[in-house]
């Protein structure tokens, strides 16, 4: 069983408190979290606080050792994940490889975005000196926690992004993934300067005490997860006067026209359904097809849904799907079902145990889209028809529409389509779930320049100073 302690400020810190971990694979004790305490853990948010940032950061080798480390290790990654998350081999080891990408082209991206200031004239009639110049200064102190179901890319997501922004970071990743993050942690205690790992903290805590602490201390709050906390959470920070942000719950709609190239648009949409279990948040969770190629792609998506493996995953065994996170979630996939016309699942948990199920595909009346607002987390599709313009109020009525994307080879559907789409992420003839490492996340309350921004811009306060230059 492996141990996992904090670091802090480049320091390993063991908590007095301990919490054990099972694997949702098999159910066995894979880690034992030592947990800081209330008082440790506002100790350490004291400390972070006074810590000072010394300025922008152009050197990028500790994130090509970073990623030399992940790639000597990366079968000991891919386990350590299909460990703690259950995910099969092929989805982790795509998660270990797209960090190894991210660390490696980083600086790459970095010399894409624009960091510099953008400086506009005061007024074109007179007062040629005075301008108005768009900047940016670092949060200072950001608090950020992370879900369980993008283990280690979304860690290394956070920070990277906060310290090379020019930010200290205290990070509450998942307890559920702490085996990975443990040799993540291995990894940049090996790699990271003193320098930069004094503007580090990864802490395992209680979730309540760490964002009470976070409301307290950080200049930024960024909570990534369960959206059934987000009100609570971005009411406190309005409250405490804390600058908050919130990414929670999301999906993939998908429209398919007549023009689509069929085959591939059920593939895609199967891929985007069983990839990482389901449990993504731009996993595919509708798909709306035209009236006419209806009957053409179910023949298609359920031939594929049929030869699903799910089995316990492992380095040595395939599987298609894994095990969900715990056993009610598939029971709530299996009771929401029952509301709806089966067009394929089954009747209860799987041999492996109660947390396996198979994907489940439902048939949606076109004229009732109360399936979107379904609280559901896994492998469970809802497919419908439209004909017309009646595609356009699925969009309209999705109220979790991270993503929305299209198949077509029409010009002007795929217009109307961008056009439509309430989504911060439209995808146009391609698998929504495949995501770029360097991807713009939205975020509510925004940061950056808008709602929408590379993680440079969010996690840095952007405002206007208007003065006479020279």
């Amino acid at each position: 069983m492996i141990q996992v302690d904090n670091l802090i400020a480049g320091k390993i810190v063991a908590g007095k408190q301990s919490l054990n971990n099972f694997s949702p694979v098999d159910r066995t004790e894979i880690s034992q979290v030592n947990l800081l305490s209330d008082k440790e853990l506002r100790a350490i948010f004291t400390q972070a606080k006074g810590t000072k940032n010394n300025g922008f950061k152009t050197d990028y080798s500790e994130l090509s050792k970073l990623a030399q480390f992940i790639l000597e290790n990366r079968l000991k990654f891919v386990d350590r994940i299909i460990r703690d998350a259950g995910f099969t081999q092929k989805d982790a080891e795509d998660l270990v490889d797209c960090s190894v990408e991210f660390c490696k082209d980083y600086h790459l991206h970095m010399a894409q975005i624009a960091t510099t200031d953008i400086i506009t004239s005061f007024s074109f009639k007179k007062g040629a000196n005075q301008k108005i110049r768009l900047t940016s200064s670092p949060y200072g102190l950001i608090s950020a926690s992370t879900p369980r179901n993008t283990p280690l890319i979304a860690e290394l997501t956070l920070i990277v992004h906060a310290l090379w922004s020019e930010n200290v970071l205290v990070l509450r990743p998942s307890s559920g993934v702490a085996g990975t993050v443990s040799l993540l942690i291995e990894g940049l205690l090996k790699t990271f300067s003193p320098e930069t790992l004094e503007k580090l903290n990864i802490v395992f805590s209680d979730a309540k005490s760490f964002m009470s602490m976070s409301l307290i201390h950080s200049d930024l709050l960024h909570y990534v997860g369960s959206s059934k906390y987000l009100e609570n959470t971005l009411i406190a920070g309005i409250r405490k006067g804390t600058k908050v942000l919130v990414d929670g719950d999301g999906c993939s709609l998908v429209l398919v026209d007549s023009t689509a190239d069929i085959e591939v648009a059920a593939n895609a949409c199967y891929q985007g359904l069983v990839r990482c279990n389901g449990e993504i948040c731009v996993s595919v969770r509708a798909i709306i097809v035209e009236q006419k190629v209806y009957k053409k792609f179910l023949f298609y998506f359920l031939s594929l849904i049929k030869k699903t493996v799910v089995s316990p995953p492992s380095l040595d065994k395939q599987s298609d799907m894994g095990p969900l996170f715990s056993s009610p979630q598939a029971e709530n996939i299996l009771e929401i079902a029952k509301k709806y016309k089966s067009l394929y699942g089954q009747d209860g948990s799987l041999e492996y145990g109660s947390n396996y199920i198979s994907p489940v595909v439902v048939e949606l009346d076109p004229s009732d889209s109360s399936f979107l607002k379904e609280s559901l987390f896994g492998p469970i599709v809802g497919i419908s028809y439209f004909d017309g313009d009646e595609w356009k109020r699925w969009l309209r009525e999705n109220p979790i529409n991270l993503t929305d994307a299209v198949f077509s080879k029409d010009k002007k559907f795929i217009e109307e389509f961008l056009a439509t789409s309430k989504s911060p992420r439209k995808v146009v003839n391609l698998d929504p779930t495949l995501e770029s490492v360097f991807e713009p996340w939205g975020a509510f309350l925004p940061s950056g320049y808008n709602d929408v921004s590379y993680w440079f811009y969010k996690y840095r306060k952007c405002y206007q100073v208007v003065k006479k230059e020279g």
